[in-house]
């Protein structure tokens, strides 16, 4: 009598996205906004958690992210560039070594109608992983009062890819749409070579 080994297949499901919640941040309408808008800002935030960023830079969660994790990463083993968080969550969001640069390709224009306010969490550290930590409540307190102070209004909005503002951070556009994520992961990982 022949003998058969029976082999069980087990699926493998690989995440498609990140694990990770919802990135926190919301679209604001700066339409009305004052020549001196940044700097009632910088005034009225908490701490530099708090960030605002042109309406076109933020292209999506993996994104969003993937500048959070490294600029955490950057702090918490003292090789950051900027002197504050924001400034260099900023610099990996554009893709460049240079604060000054970043600013100039992701910050707030004068010609800006709108504008995403952007809340970098804390983390606890586990093992090798950076894990995000804040509450929902808190940041939609932090955004309810910061819209207050600077008499601004949400948006709908979701950051989400956008060839606008592929194209205004000088991100190469790959050949194909499908690639669209992958180059703009390589362009913030880029941010520590590009001089």
């Amino acid at each position: 009598m022949m003998k058969f080994e029976r082999i069980i297949e087990k699926p493998v499901h690989l995440p498609i996205i990140m694990e990770m919640p919802q990135f926190p941040c919301v679209k604001l309408d700066i339409s009305n906004h004052s020549s001196d808008f940044i700097d009632e800002f910088l005034q009225h935030r908490e701490n530099d958690s708090w960030l605002l960023m042109s309406h076109y830079a933020a292209q999506g969660q993996q994104q969003l992210w993937t500048a959070w994790l490294l600029a955490k990463r950057a702090f918490s083993n003292n090789k950051a560039l900027a002197r504050s968080l924001d400034a260099e969550f900023l610099r990996y969001i554009a893709g460049t070594h240079h604060v000054s640069e970043a600013f100039k390709k992701a910050g707030i224009h004068k010609e800006d109608d709108s504008a995403w306010l952007i809340f970098l969490p804390n983390h606890v550290a586990d093992l090798d992983e950076i894990i995000p930590s804040f509450s929902l409540d808190e940041f939609n307190s932090g955004v309810a009062t910061l819209i207050e102070k600077l008499n601004l209004k949400m948006i709908e909005g979701k950051p989400e890819i956008n060839v606008e503002g592929i194209k205004k951070m000088g991100i190469p556009l790959p050949e194909s749409k499908l690639n669209l994520m992958d180059s703009i992961i390589g362009h913030i990982i880029s941010s520590d070579l590009n001089s």
